[in-house]
């Protein structure tokens, strides 16, 4: 006789944050083909609901979300913020960080992460594994493209309902200050080729755009509208590819990508990516016009959306071996014996590690912790030249407020600069000491003496 849902036992696992995690709350894990369940409860405050800390005291893993951990970061000791760190010394708790973001800044400090024993993301280094994609991803790309090359050509001239031509390349973007710096790659690649920016950053230069009905156009809508997408990554970190790509390849879409070093993981086809730190953005550029000049080699890197033969449809046979063997059944439904790397695997995996320790099967490890995070390229696009550029009305403050600084020095009504000067132009020592100036109240006019 099998158990029902309701009659299994069920061990909570606590979600340390705010409310941005309550998505995350009362839901069941119940899909592990286990003889118990497990359930997600967000921690609320002990004073004011008792029933939370028995929780608490019941949930030997704590998950605490990258987002509550940045925030909280300068508040580390206050146990407000953050559980009590206590438990996890004594090997009562483990912290486990959850998030799909690329590894924050505190994660490369030993002082802060070696608080955390568990990482639950998109990292195949993860103890619990939490990809962007599956095998979801074939039903993307092997799907037909949202437009005909003949539609995207059309809307380059025409465009969206204001009457303005598209450029060939587009840009959604939100994160407007990225650890990497791409902005500034992008700020030089639009001296040589048009990009049409959307979203919440100082340099957009669209609007989003509207269907007749007034409805909003999609990520995926208006990125099919455009021949090439910049798939640009906030960071350059290993393994770290988000659903930039993935709205490509649903668009039909050429993305021109910037991410990890290795995309071969990611790359449909040999050459269905563009790669932007192997040109430079002149050198970028210049192929991006030329396959837009020409439409059969823009098409031989869609190939397995635009087949030559119309009567073929693409199959997985037509990709990568690479990508097909790297993400072929990464959506499987979760078994006890074999869990693929997923969402739900892995929290069929946390069900399963709460319930061997609470059941006395596992023991926590209070030695456990997390090293430093160092898979990741800092500041990759922060050329001089390019954030000078970039920020030009702040370098004309910078260079405005350098010119008055000198223009005042090289007063002679200061008393200190002819010494200075001295000093400057006759060296060191000609100059024993540069007195201090002192204010004398009964000289005309305010003059300064020494």
């Amino acid at each position: 006789m099998s158990t029902s849902v309701q009659d299994k036992k069920e061990y909570p696992l606590i979600w340390w944050g705010k409310d941005e995690i309550r998505v995350f709350d009362q839901k069941l894990v119940d899909n592990c083909n286990l003889p118990y369940n497990c359930r997600h409860i967000r921690y609320k405050d002990p004073c004011l609901n008792p029933v939370d800390k028995n929780l608490y005291d019941k949930s030997p893993l704590i998950f605490v979300s990258i987002y509550q951990a940045d925030d909280s970061i300068s508040a580390f000791n206050k146990p407000e913020d953050l559980p009590p760190l206590k438990d996890v010394d004594a090997g009562k708790k483990a912290w486990v960080l959850y998030g799909w973001e690329a590894p924050k800044w505190f994660e490369s400090k030993k002082s802060v992460i070696n608080k955390f024993s568990y990482k639950f993301n998109y990292h195949p280094s993860s103890d619990f594994i939490y990809p962007y994609f599956d095998s979801s991803i074939f039903d993307l790309v092997l799907a037909p493209p949202l437009t005909t090359l003949e539609y995207k050509n059309t809307m380059r001239q025409k465009g969206f309902n204001d009457g303005r031509g598209l450029a060939p390349i587009a840009w959604i973007v939100s994160n407007c200050n990225s650890f990497n710096g791409r902005e500034y790659y992008v700020y030089q690649l639009q001296k040589y080729i048009n990009v049409d920016i959307y979203g919440r950053c100082k340099n957009l230069n669209r609007v989003w755009p509207r269907h007749a009905d007034g409805h909003e156009f999609t990520d995926v809508e208006l990125t099919s509208s455009y021949k090439f997408y910049l798939a640009f990554e906030n960071s350059n970190c290993d393994f770290y590819v988000t659903e930039k790509l993935k709205r490509t390849y649903e668009a039909g879409t050429i993305p021109i990508v910037d991410g990890p070093n290795d995309y071969g993981l990611f790359a449909a086809t040999h050459n269905a990516l563009i790669q932007a730190d192997q040109y430079s953005p002149k050198q970028l550029a210049a192929l991006v016009k030329a396959l837009d000049k020409d439409e059969d080699k823009y098409a031989d890197r869609l190939r397995y959306k635009y087949p030559k033969d119309p009567a073929h449809k693409p199959t997985v046979e037509d990709l990568s071996p690479i990508f097909v063997r790297q993400w072929t059944n990464r959506n499987q439904s979760a078994n006890y014996r074999s869990w693929p790397p997923n969402y739900d695997e892995s929290m069929c995996r946390t069900c399963k590690l709460a319930h061997d320790i609470s059941e006395g099967l596992a023991t926590l490890d209070p030695t456990k912790r997390l090293a430093p995070d160092a898979n990741c390229l800092a500041k990759k696009h922060y050329n001089f030249t390019w954030v000078v550029e970039y920020h030009w009305r702040l370098s004309l403050l910078c260079v405005a407020l350098l010119g008055m600084t000198l223009f005042v020095l090289y007063n002679k009504r200061w008393i200190w600069i002819p010494r200075i000067r001295t000093w400057l132009l006759r060296g060191w020592d000609s100059v024993s000491y540069i007195a201090l100036p002192t204010f004398n109240p009964q000289c005309k006019n305010s003059q300064w003496s020494t």
